[in-house]
Parts: structure tokens; C-alpha cells; sequence
């Protein structure tokens, strides 16, 4: 049986990632600095504290660590971007590196091309954009996830350690908090019933999603995949959305209801984003199989059947606001 550690396992995406894991079969270690509300070994441990988490993971190891532990936007205070998102990075590389783990998979974001709502819109060289297209991050966030994606390749390069990153983008799906409260925020709206904000300016905005369903799949997949190391793969959806396709989705499944453009988190903020799949389908034989409409048929069920009176909130420990991814 293969043993992980999954960092960051009571965020958004984490928790999907520990009980995917789980369910087919993984021995899953969670790592945090609160314990997750699933049943399971837990190491309590912060990752900005190298010498507190080498001591907590002393005597430990796992066949793979898959780091889903970040700020998932910009704090507003710089010093704090590095030092959990970069250093809390390098510290559980290390920990890798002196463990022999067997596979190291990092949870990056698109946001390390530029893309990032706080700052202004650039539109891509060429669309859809893939792995080869220039990093230009300009904001704290964005570097944050770039420097990230260069460690773990350095120390495939340089150390032998076997990682990928994986760029996502907006992960869609329930219980959204962290890098993904706006679709919280959206589920409190869709019970209401009268009217919901989605994340486009415009109708005509194009953006690109991928359901948290998928997100944990490939997670898994680059876990296991011989010719993953190395390697960077964009993880998106199947295909980019509309504002217009967006706003019939929700109408379909909700007849009636009201829906707004304007909202403030937009990636492409009135423009056009789409990203290129080939790559992790030509190496890694994945694709997507969940399609906006799926994602937001996941959260309606979710809040119908109750899960928002359930609803956990996340761990805020660092600064208020502020959540891992």
C-alpha cells in the first residue's frame, strides 16, 4: 500500500485530495496545524517552522508528498507570502530530499504565468496557453507560486527528487473556502434563490475552471505516472467558459434566479483566458471529466442536501481571512 502525506489537507482542495486518496485505497498522513474532520493519522506541524517540522516528520516517511499547503491570495503582507508559500515550500522539500521520498507533487496555480485578479490584465501571447507560454508574474501571489514551481525543479535537477507541479486554475466545487470562498459565497447565494455573482465582468469574458474533482484525480495520477517527474502540467477543465454559458448553466438548474456579472476575483477581468490540456493528455494519458455545468450541479446538491448548515470553517490561523489552498 502506497503512503502519503498531503500537506494542507483541511483546505478546499485538500480535503478532497486526502478523502480521493482514501477511497482508493491510500495510507494518507495529514499534515496542518489543526487536525482535518476526517478520521486519519494527522501531524501537527507548521511549515514555516523548518526545525519544529523536521522534528514533527523525524523517523517519518512516505512514499509520496503531495504539497497542497499555501496562502491562496495575497495577504497583504509580503513577508508572510514568503514565508509560507516559499519557505514552507523549501522546508518540505528538504524534508523530501532527506527522506528519499519517492514523488513529490506541488499544487502551483496559472496565476505563476500573471494572471491574477488584484493586478491588471495582460492578454496571453496566444491562446490556449500552454506550458511553454513566459512566466511574467507581477504581484506577491503570483511570484509566490513561480518561485514554488522553480524549487521543485531544482530539486528534481539538482537533488533527483521526483516532483511536478501542477498550475491550476480556479477550482470549482462545494464546501468553497480559501482559494475557492467566492463559490462559497456563491452556494449561500444559490440557496437564497433570488440572485448569484459569478466571477465574470462580462458576458463575453472567457474564463477556465476546473471542477476540485478533477483537480484530485490528477494529483493522484502525477503521483503515480512514471514520466511525471519533472515536469509542469497546466490542470484545467475541458474547456473555457463564457459569462453567457455560465449564466444559462445556473438558470438551467435554477430556474427563475437572477444572475449578476461584475464580480471582483475575474481572472481575465473583461479579456479572454484558456489553457491547453495537451500536454498532461499526451504524457500523462489524463483528461478532464467534469465540465462546468457538472461543477455547478455539485454545488446545488451540495447545498440541497444540507451543506451548508455543515458547513467547516477553514483554518485562519495565520491572518484573518487568510486559509490554506
Amino acid at each position: 500500500m502506497k503512503t502519503f502525506l498531503v500537506t494542507g489537507a483541511t483546505g478546499y482542495v485538500g480535503e478532497e485530495v486526502f478523502r480521493r486518496l482514501r477511497a482508493e485505497g491510500g495510507k494518507v498522513t495529514a499534515l496542518g496545524r489543526t487536525r482535518p474532520k476526517t478520521d486519519g493519522p494527522f501531524i501537527e506541524a507548521d511549515l514555516t517552522d523548518c526545525v519544529g517540522l523536521h522534528r514533527a516528520l523525524a523517523g517519518r516517511t512516505f512514499d509520496c508528498v503531495i504539497h497542497l499547503a499555501s496562502l491562496p491570495g495575497d495577504t497583504g503582507n509580503p513577508t508572510q507570502m514568503v514565508q509560507v508559500n516559499i519557505n514552507g515550500c523549501q522546508n518540505i522539500l528538504e524534508y523530501a530530499r532527506q527522506a528519499d521520498v519517492k514523488r513529490f507533487v506541488l499544487a502551483s496555480s496559472i496565476s505563476a504565468y500573471e494572471w491574477y485578479p488584484a493586478t491588471r490584465f495582460s492578454s496571453p501571447d496566444y491562446l490556449p496557453v500552454d506550458e511553454e507560454h513566459p512566466c511574467r508574474p507581477r504581484d506577491i501571489y503570483s511570484t509566490s507560486k513561480r518561485v514554488q514551481e522553480m524549487l521543485a525543479m531544482t530539486y528534481y535537477h539538482q537533488y533527483g527528487l521526483p516532483t511536478t507541479a501542477l498550475r491550476l486554475t480556479a477550482v470549482v466545487g462545494p464546501r468553497g473556502r480559501g482559494g475557492g470562498r467566492g463559490w462559497g459565497q456563491f452556494a449561500e447565494q444559490l440557496a437564497g434563490g433570488q440572485r448569484v455573482q459569478v466571477p465574470h465582468f462580462t458576458a463575453d469574458e472567457l474564463c477556465h475552471y476546473v471542477d476540485i474533482r478533477d483537480v484530485a484525480r490528477m494529483c493522484i495520477i502525477a503521483s503515480e505516472h512514471p514520466r511525471a517527474p519533472g515536469q509542469i502540467f497546466n490542470c484545467c477543465g475541458p474547456e473555457p467558459t463564457r459569462g453567457s454559458e455560465l449564466r444559462d448553466i445556473i438558470q438551467r438548474l435554477a430556474p427563475g434566479i437572477e444572475v449578476d456579472f461584475g464580480f471582483p476575483w475575474s481572472m481575465a477581468q473583461g479579456g479572454e483566458l484558456a489553457f491547453d490540456m495537451k500536454k498532461a493528455r499526451d504524457i500523462l494519458g489524463f483528461w478532464p471529466e467534469y465540465r462546468m455545468e457538472d461543477s455547478i450541479r455539485s454545488i446545488q446538491e451540495w447545498v440541497d442536501s444540507g451543506g451548508l448548515d455543515q458547513a467547516v470553517v477553514a483554518d485562519n490561523s495565520y491572518e484573518s481571512g487568510v486559509a490554506a489552498t
